[in-house]
């Protein structure tokens, strides 16, 4: 068993089969220059990671969430699943310990959120290919679980990132902003803008000037995602 991560294994309770996976699973794409090496980093594992993250937390949402609705689920998934959330799971579980980078990006790639981001769902991904699905849920869990049941729906600072982030939490499309009107002349001008998913209107906002008005519309479609549905 490589030294390296031999107390790895052993605060997981994971006993390897293939050990290259958990290598590959720390390894960007920087370090592929200094080692003299072709596509031998976690771009694939991460991509395995994310589904399987996204799969539990999913689950543990909806189980302790009863009352919530689709929007409210998606709002409160997308807390968990967002960089600065894993890339603090990361930290908190040490795996930034392990990354293996080049040495033009060592500098930063502690702070770096996207990274330990990444780092974080390709052990997954290597867990999961490497231990199999059960194992996988029940350490998946374990880390969520707690957190997940406590947590409540917390729109973040900066409104239109978040919205983004809702949206993303169920599937990898982008939210656009439109100007619908202006109207008004100097410091009495109004804009109106719309933000749309998949071609549909989710909300609309007013404001000074378009970020503002944008910012507003993003408010309204979180509000109508987090607010139970009346009328109905």
């Amino acid at each position: 068993m490589p030294s390296q991560y031999r107390d790895l294994y052993r605060k997981f309770g994971i006993l390897p089969h293939n050990e290259e996976l958990y290598s590959l699973a720390f390894t960007h794409s920087s370090y592929n220059g200094m080692a003299g090496t072709r596509h031998q980093d976690y771009e694939r594992l991460e991509f395995l990671g994310d589904a399987v993250v996204g799969w539990v937390v999913s689950e543990l949402c909806y189980l302790h969430h009863p009352k919530m609705e689709q929007g409210q689920l998606s709002v409160l998934k997308a807390q968990f699943i967002r960089s600065s959330s894993e890339a603090s799971y990361c930290k908190k579980l040490g795996l930034n310990e392990y990354i293996k980078v080049g040495a033009s990006f060592a500098k930063d790639a502690s702070k770096n959120e996207s990274l330990l981001e990444d780092v974080f769902e390709s052990f997954i991904g290597a867990v999961y290919l490497d231990q199999g699905r059960e194992f996988t849920y029940k350490l998946v869990k374990g880390i969520f679980e707690e957190d997940v049941i406590a947590a409540k729906i917390d729109e973040a600072i900066n409104p239109k990132s978040y919205l983004q982030e809702c949206m993303q939490a169920d599937k990898k499309e982008s939210v656009t902003y439109k100007i619908l009107e202006e109207r008004g002349t100097g410091m009495d001008k109004v804009f109106v803008a719309a933000v749309y998913f998949e071609d549909k209107e989710i909300g609309r906002g007013e404001g000074h000037n378009k970020k503002a008005a944008e910012t507003m519309a993003a408010k309204d479609a979180l509000s109508k995602m987090a607010l139970p549905k009346t009328g109905e």
